[in-house]
């Protein structure tokens, strides 16, 4: 039977379900429902049940869809459909139920569209890092959030409400103590919203960044519906590029292995309701140093129809491939670029836990002392010789001058 289920966040345990009730308006991510959603005594799947009036926040959604948890909500004629993907369900109890056939189609109930929502960008981005004492967190979420919107994040915490101020060093040190538990923390700013998720072992530290932040738009003089459209497809597309030059930053400072970055549009307060959006659209993609090196990925084998970049340390080439932008969509560019890698090669290099599973490739290359992962210095700082050091690539490369170093190295 088991232990029976107590915990203030639950209202009703069944066979298939750990049932959580809500009538607020905006679902945070308090201590208590934190704590619930990172047990792992119960094979019942935890449903959070609302109204479709309610939204839930970056943090709220990641735990839950971490924790494998639903999110259930009843309209007012009592109907019950998932949240996020607007499947319908019978009962409570089907929401904790996988789909008996999942080939087969379910047709989403009729979900009422958002409005008022705002152009986005969110991005996925996973960094390796050196265990070293100088090693510091959260420098990708600054370069990230600083390229697109100007500000960077302002407070960080496990639970909602936030109650630290942005300090990289106490986030590293939270990281530490907690070892060897993965860690996720919520972070927000002014112009963002997202987690950092850090898994400290022996080998290093695994820094994954989830992040969603607004693009700002400068109106111009020209007035109406179709201005205003012009204004956003160009914000968004100088967006883009600023973020992809944060990419390449990045990836010639510190050890990435992928990220993704997609534009959407989203609630202004970067919450998520149960409305139906518009299609995200996939801009661009980075492939990092280590995932290069294992699949053996050759610059000529991408089939991207716009030039891929090629950054990092002559040593440890990365690839940021272009998708899309604010008038194209990327994915077919996404899938085609995946279908080169190969998907089930792919799964592999994106599994976790990533540290572990690429110790030999790190040990063989030392790829995480040559990349002189990002440390308190910060991204931008990283990278680079300690005083007193030979660059072994400038040593090598000295008396070639017309080597073409490629863009974001050090």
């Amino acid at each position: 039977m088991g232990t029976p289920i107590r915990h203030p966040m639950v209202d009703a345990v069944t066979a298939q379900v750990v049932r959580v009730d809500s009538r607020a308006r905006v679902v945070r991510l308090s201590a208590p429902f934190a704590d619930l959603l990172s047990r792992r005594r119960s094979r019942r799947r935890v449903v959070l049940v609302t109204s479709d009036r309610s939204r839930l926040t970056v943090g709220v959604r990641a735990a839950l869809v971490d924790a494998g948890g639903t999110w259930a909500v009843h309209d007012d004629a009592g109907a019950l459909r998932d949240g996020l993907t607007g499947l319908p369900y019978a009962d409570v109890d089907a929401a904790g139920r996988p789909q008996e056939d999942p080939l087969a189609p379910v047709v989403p109930v009729d979900v009422p569209a958002a409005v008022g929502t705002t152009a986005q960008l969110s991005v996925d981005l996973t960094v390796l890092h050196r265990a070293s004492h100088d090693t510091s967190l959260g420098g990708a979420l600054e370069a990230l959030g600083t390229a697109v919107s100007g500000t960077g994040p302002a407070s960080w915490g496990s639970s909602e409400p936030l109650l630290h101020d942005w300090d990289r060093w106490v986030l590293t040190q939270h990281a530490r103590h907690a070892a060897p538990e993965t860690v996720r923390v919520v972070v927000e700013g002014p112009r963002l919203s997202g987690t950092v998720t850090a898994r400290v072992t022996e080998h290093g530290i695994e820094e994954t960044t989830a992040v969603t932040i607004d693009v700002p738009v400068v109106e111009t003089a020209a007035g109406g519906s179709e201005g205003a459209e012009a204004d956003a497809r160009r914000a968004l597309d100088a967006a883009i590029s600023r973020l992809t030059e944060a990419l390449s930053d990045i990836a010639g400072s510190s050890l990435p292995t992928f990220a993704l970055v997609v534009a959407r549009e989203g609630d202004v307060d970067r919450c998520v309701r149960a409305k139906t959006y518009p299609p995200p659209n996939p801009v661009a993609l980075l492939i990092g140093a280590p995932s290069v090196k294992r699949l053996g990925l050759e610059l000529s084998a991408l089939p991207s129809t716009r030039p891929v970049v090629v950054v990092g340390r002559p040593r440890l080439p990365a690839y940021v491939v272009p998708l899309g932008d604010a008038s194209t969509s990327g994915w077919d560019a996404l899938h085609d670029t995946l279908d080169a890698v190969g998907p089930e090669r792919l799964a592999t290099m994106v599994a976790t836990p990533l540290l572990q599973a690429w110790e030999e490739d790190l040990a063989e290359a030392d790829l995480l002392h040559e990349s002189a992962v990002d440390g308190a210095v910060g991204v931008a700082g990283a990278g680079r010789p300690r005083e007193g050091e030979v660059d072994d690539d400038d040593e090598q490369h000295d008396d070639d001058d017309d080597e073409e170093t490629p863009p974001g190295a050090p």
